[in-house]
């Protein structure tokens, strides 16, 4: 039988074999990813213990990247607004030089020429001032400065008084909040542009970005925290599962293999089929963890006692929907097992088949069957060669067995000492006889052998 070699009987290994005769892509991309699945497996500890660090680790980064933009961003905002600043203080100083009048009765226009600028905002203060920094026109005019003294109202600001323009913009107190301020001072110095704005409106839209940046990355740590929760939740689990479900798979290979069955499960369109370990121990082949082909099951099983490919094709076209066979399988010693496969299709109205049952050795039934069956038949003609008249009967007085001797005595025919009859029925029938001789039995009065 050609399946010997591959099943490891007398020729080795076939399935091996027959993968790496093939050449297929199948054994060569097994023999390629099973070294990295290995290694996969065994870092699977690590790599879990180092997620949290890892997780914690891109929060630090984040983080990190994060503020450093927000600080570049605070810088880059502070620079224009001080850009504002000095850039329109000089302008102002500029058209006051070129006309006087700006400084007078043109003083307004000025002013709200300046403030329609692009650059400028509500929050942003323009002054005009005289020689001695009297505040000569201002706007908006809510401020309440005109005809102060800006020197007396800036603290922190005098080099913008003494220097002007070469003192550029600097951070001043103005009724105890932060300023930026800029001076330019006139060529004649009889008059003074200043540009004033408070620290708090000109970082106030940066604030806001970094309240949402916080918001964002406090949501999102916490949502890295929830999904790492249950990330372990959910591994425990499986873990639990998996030991679970090794502990149950244990439990029923040990009970199969004690009970001398094994369990398989029959893929009829990819035609492959499963076998459990006890499946393989019953007939000593060894274990494998991949599923069998249709060709290979089909060569072990004894050619006398079905085919396997009818069967498949009977369950195919849903002539039937259940198996329940005795056939014999090859052994890996090359004896003959018998076994009783029962299974059932899942789901008849599936479009894929697929059966599931279980296999039993019924090796020593079948042997026990077979003597029992000799034992009778030497027993049938030992009573049959006996010269007297032969009959037993069965505690309920029905016929077990008679010889020939019997049926000829008393005239019967076959169809009257058919196993069953009761002895009055023979008895009406049957002629009568000289002599009768009880032999004694334990099963009661009316049990035993009657010789006529």
């Amino acid at each position: 039988m050609a399946k010997t070699d591959a099943w490891g009987a007398p020729g080795g290994r076939a399935f091996a074999r027959r993968e790496a005769r093939s050449g297929g892509p199948a054994g060569n991309a097994r023999l390629i990813a099973e070294p990295a699945y290995q290694r996969l497996l065994a870092a699977e500890p690590l790599l879990r213990r180092s997620i949290p660090a890892l997780i914690i680790i891109f929060l630090i980064v984040i983080a990190a990247l994060r503020f450093l933009s927000l600080v570049n961003d605070r810088d880059e905002v502070e620079r224009d607004a001080k850009s504002v600043l000095a850039l329109a203080a000089g302008q102002m100083a500029q058209a006051i030089t070129a006309d006087p009048n700006a400084a007078g009765v043109n003083a307004t226009d000025l002013l709200e020429k300046t403030s329609r600028q692009g650059a400028m905002g509500r929050s942003h203060v323009l002054a005009i001032t005289d020689g001695a920094f009297k505040i000569v026109a201002v706007s908006p005019l809510s401020t309440g400065w005109q005809g102060r003294s800006l020197d007396s109202l800036v603290l922190g600001g005098q080099p913008l008084f003494m220097f002007g323009d070469r003192a550029g913009v600097m951070d001043v107190s103005i009724g105890g909040k932060d300023w930026f301020a800029a001076v330019s001072l006139t060529g004649d110095r009889k008059n003074a542009a200043a540009m004033l704005v408070p620290k708090e409106a000109v970082f106030d839209s940066w604030r806001k970005t970094v309240s949402l940046n916080v918001t964002l990355f406090v949501l999102t740590a916490g949502v890295l925290i929830v999904i790492l929760y249950a990330y372990f939740g959910q591994a425990a689990r499986a873990q639990a599962a998996d030991r679970i479900y090794l502990e149950a798979h244990q439990r029923i290979d040990m009970a199969l293999v004690r009970g001398r069955c094994g369990l398989w499960d029959w893929d009829m369109v990819r035609g492959k089929m499963y076998w459990s370990r006890s499946m393989y121990d019953m007939l000593g082949y060894e274990p494998c963890d991949t599923m069998l082909s249709f060709g290979e099951v089909d060569e072990i099983i004894h050619p006398d006692d079905g085919d396997l490919f009818e069967l498949a094709n009977r369950i195919v076209e849903r002539e039937i929907d259940h198996i329940d066979q005795v056939f014999r399988m090859r052994h890996a010693d090359g004896q003959w097992v018998w076994m009783r496969a029962r299974a059932q299709v899942i789901d008849p109205e599936a479009p894929e088949i697929q059966l599931i049952g279980i296999a039993v050795d019924v090796t020593e039934q079948r042997h026990l069957a077979l003597r029992s069956e000799a034992a009778d038949m030497r027993l049938r003609t030992a009573i049959e060669n006996i010269n007297e008249s032969f009959v037993l009967w069965d505690a309920a007085e029905r016929l077990i067995m008679c010889n020939s001797k019997f049926q000829q005595d008393n005239g019967l025919s076959d169809r009257d000492v058919m196993p069953g009859a009761t002895r009055d029925m023979l008895e009406e029938r049957m002629l009568a006889f000289a002599s009768e001789r009880r032999l004694a039995n334990a099963n009661g009065p009316h049990g035993g052998v009657t010789l006529e």
